[in-house]
């Protein structure tokens, strides 16, 4: 080859590897917009095919306007910027018609980020963080919008406009299996939902037989499952458990407390905006510290319609509350209820005291007593709470919430002297003072975190005077719960949810005795206790699966438990499903029952905390199976089930025989059915519900052999019949309950010990049975419109309409005058009617 040709190919194989590496550095404009969009938070909108073939030097540097003004000069398409983080891409030879539209959720009106929307195979999108989005007109007539968490929707392409943004509302999509719904469950606002719980919305909850108002505690009793041996809300008993083995969480906060005038009444105003969840099993791995029933109480209302404020008066006490907003973004609802009973002593006042106060002192009916005794009683209740939301941004969330439950009872006695009269006060003061703060965000990915702080103070404080023997007494139990959590709910998908958190617990107990005739036991408790949870569901077809477990670590005892918790659906029909639930849950915390060292002849309880020792962790483990059947506004269930707690101590289980001041350790099994029957036609509700349970201790140390627990219930019916057409309301219905179990003495002579003192030998424990129980309870209320911001309802409610009198609990005590045994027996509440006028301010 010449030299010439030589440097010839040269310059040729030079030139072309310039020319090729520089179309290599060329990268393709859809690489480079993405680049862009991760760098500058911008969001570019395009048709995939009109950039295919469009490709840049490099990705343009400087500010947005910059950039955007590059790649129109080097792609030769044209960019229009809708907004700040908003760019629309189309050829420029094409002229399209560009229409846009913004996403809000349909509960919150809050803008939907990162949304999915469709038209036709060819033009997709997403709305931006601002829930914005735009496309072109096309021969496609729909327009296909899709969102994790909310409900698929399809657009008409006709429905936008030219000019503007057309606002487009989603609905939150709820993961359910496909199952009739029923209209309510006793009456209206009360449901059960697929995963075992029943729904109870105070605002929307109506009337039901002996009630005034919706007060959800009494409400509870009337569930399947739930008994109350005393006709009282704070001895509510799910399943043969105690009332201390239920968890009550008001907003994230424990309740200690639960009711007013010694458990007659709820502690909770029935007017406020509430909602409550009840499990009996297969509770939600995030909650613990209960081997029984779990109680989520819920305030704040999440729509428009709710916000409202009232006032009311009943026989017992006034009330008043109110919900509204300051801002778009901030919410506060406050209430506050007190009693009229240090005022006005109405009849219904008179029924529940003479109830309470039967065979105490205060009454003066102590067979044994002698002194001529001269007692003025002085009692009032109160309740307050102020909630507060307010949103931050467009994803996050703050909310404060604070309680203050109060019982004070005062009583004022004298006796004739030599020396003149003498008088004395004693005192009872129960309190509760709780509040919590909680922040959330909802991420970009849909997923919502979640942080808790929680406080509580919970006291009882006794003075009780002695008034014949000098004697003081003094009782004080408090308790200091504090706390926080974390909680994470990832977004899933449609058929697929998981959550999971951490909750740490630090809860402090004293119990302080002073007397001063002799020294009494005084004890301080803490316990330190760590848990974490997940939980996830599942949706397949017919089928329901929850599978949850959480796993503890109470510190200060060095001890661990592992608890597993499940629930699986099957719809086999439209019409019928089966239900398997299953569930192990502990405790830390119990309560001591009073009745020899007790206010005035008034049971107290008082709350103790385990130990390792004589008090160690209650542990449960439960299973259930359920049938439902709901056709033609027909509905039947039956649910069997088997529930063992181990681990209580006997001084938590209201002895009043030869065990009353035992204290072991032991156990209980229970099994049982419960069953509901109920018809709907027009504004007519009629059911009946029936429950067999069969409860026994194991109690080595106290008898040999298995006996019949204090809290079982063999028998229990009830039913009721109610027409609600929201101005009208009437209710009629009763109750029927197996008379509860207790210990006769062997014989009516009292025999004597070696120090010579009298003493009751009794037969075999809670071999004897009271007689049933029966009692027919009516309401009725009227709704009428004031003006169009204004409405008045007005009822009345009769408990016991037939006045029978029924003996629901007997013990024996030795007379201390002439050494003989005398029958204490506590009667059901008399023939009480009460009446209530409330005002509302829409």
């Amino acid at each position: 080859m010449s030299k010439k040709a030589l440097v010839l190919c040269v310059l040729f194989l030079t030139c072309w590897m310039a020319n090729a590496q520089q179309a290599g550095t060329r990268i393709s404009l859809r690489q480079a917009l993405q680049s862009i969009e991760s760098r500058y938070h911008i969001k570019f909108n395009y048709i995939e095919h009109d950039i295919a073939n469009a490709t840049v030097t490099a990705i343009p540097q400087g500010s947005t306007q910059e950039i955007i003004a590059k790649l129109a000069l080097e792609t030769g398409l044209v960019f229009n910027r809708i907004s700040d983080h908003y760019i629309v891409i189309k050829p420029a030879q094409v002229k399209t018609s560009q229409l846009c539209g913004l996403l809000l959720d349909a509960d919150t009106k809050e803008p939907i980020p990162f949304a999915s929307i469709a038209l036709g195979p060819k033009q997709s999108t997403q709305s931006d963080a601002e829930g914005r989005f735009c496309f072109f007109s096309s021969n496609d007539k729909n327009l296909y919008i899709s969102h994790v968490g909310y409900k698929d929707k399809i657009i008409a392409v006709s429905t936008f406009g030219k000019e503007g943004t057309t606002t487009i509302e989603l609905s939150v999509y709820i993961a359910r299996l496909s199952e009739v719904q029923i209209m309510h469950l006793l009456t209206r606002g009360i449901k059960k939902d697929g995963d075992g719980s029943y729904k109870i919305e105070s605002k929307n909850t109506g009337i039901l037989p002996g009630m005034t108002e919706p007060d959800v505690f009494q409400t509870i009793q009337q569930l399947p499952g739930a008994v109350s041996l005393d006709e009282t809300v704070s001895n509510i008993s799910f399943r043969g458990g105690t009332h201390d083995q239920n968890l009550f969480l008001w907003n994230g906060i424990r309740l200690y407390q639960t009711g007013h005038f010694f458990g007659l009444i709820s502690a909770l105003n029935p007017n406020l905006s509430q909602s409550f969840t009840v499990y009996k099993n297969a509770s939600p791995a995030q909650y613990g510290q209960a081997v029984s029933g779990t109680v989520i109480i819920e305030t704040l209302p999440e729509s428009g319609d709710l916000y409202e404020s009232s006032l009311g008066i009943n026989m017992l006490n006034i009330d008043f509350n109110t919900s509204f907003k300051t801002s778009e973004k901030a919410d506060w609802q406050f209430s506050a209820r007190r009693s009229i009973t240090d005022y006005f002593a109405s009849p219904t006042y008179k029924s529940y005291f003479k109830r309470i106060f039967q065979n105490t002192k205060i009454t003066n009916l102590f067979i044994d007593e002698d002194i001529d005794y001269k007692s003025s009683e002085d009692f009032y209740f109160y309740d307050i709470t102020g909630q507060y939301r307010q949103k931050i941004g467009k994803r996050s969330e703050l909310r404060i919430n604070s309680i203050l439950i109060s019982n004070e009872l005062n009583v004022n006695q004298s006796i004739a002297d030599s020396n003149g009269p003498i008088n004395e006060r004693s005192k009872l003061d129960q309190q509760t003072i709780a509040g919590n703060a909680s922040f959330s965000t909802k991420w970009e990915s849909g997923d919502v975190t979640k942080l808790t702080l929680h406080y509580t103070n919970y006291s009882i404080d006794s003075r009780d005077m002695f008034i014949e023997s000098n004697r003081i007494l003094k009782q004080e139990n408090t308790i200091l719960d504090k706390g926080y959590g974390i909680h994470h709910s990832l977004a899933g998908s449609k058929n697929f949810s998981l959550q999971f958190g951490y909750q740490l617990n630090h809860t402090n107990i004293d119990n302080t005795n002073n007397d001063n005739t002799f020294n009494l036991q005084n004890s301080n408790e803490h316990l330190l206790s760590h848990a974490v949870y997940a939980q996830a569901d599942a949706n397949y077809k017919q089928f329901l699966l929850t599978a949850g477990i959480r796993q503890n670590y109470f510190q200060t005892l060095h001890t661990f438990r592992t608890e597993p918790r499940f629930l699986i659906r099957c719809n086999l029909t439209d019409h019928f499903a089966l239900e398997l639930q299953g569930e192990m849950k502990s405790q830390t915390t119990q309560q001591i029952v009073d009745f020899q060292e007790n206010f005035f002849g008034l049971e107290k309880r008082r709350w103790t905390l385990s130990n390792g020792n004589n008090l160690p962790v209650t542990k449960s483990s439960q299973l259930s199976f359920a049938a439902h059947f709901q056709k033609r506004k027909w509905l039947f269930t039956a649910e069997p089930f088997i529930k063992k707690v181990d681990g209580i101590n006997s001084i938590s289980q209201g002895f009043q025989g030869q065990f009353e001041f035992a204290n072991t350790l032991g156990k209980y099994t229970v099994y049982g059915i419960e069953t509901l029957v109920q018809k709907q036609w027009r504004n007519f509700t009629g059911w009946i519900t029936y429950q067999y349970n069969n409860n026994e201790y194991e109690f080595e140390r106290l008898y040999d052999q298995d006996f019949t627990s204090n809290h079982e219930v063999p028998h229990a019916i009830r039913s009721g019949f109610i027409f609600d057409n929201k101005r009208w309301q009437f209710a009629l219905g009763g109750s029927w309950m197996s008379g509860r179990f207790y210990t006769q003495p062997a014989s009516r002579i009292p025999e004597f010990d070696e120090n010579q003192n009298p003493v009751i030998v009794y037969r075999n424990p809670n071999s004897s049975q009271l007689n049933d129980y029966l009692q027919l309870n009516a309401s009725v209320s009227f709704t009428s419109k004031l003006s169009d911001k204004m409405k008045c309802k007005t009822g009345i409610s009769v408990q016991n309409l037939l006045n029978s009198s029924e003996t629901i609990n007997r013990s024996y005590r030795i007379n201390s005058q002439n050494s003989t045994i005398e029958e204490i027996n506590i009667n059901a509440l008399e023939n009480t009617f009460n009446a209530f006028v409330r005002i509302y301010f829409l």
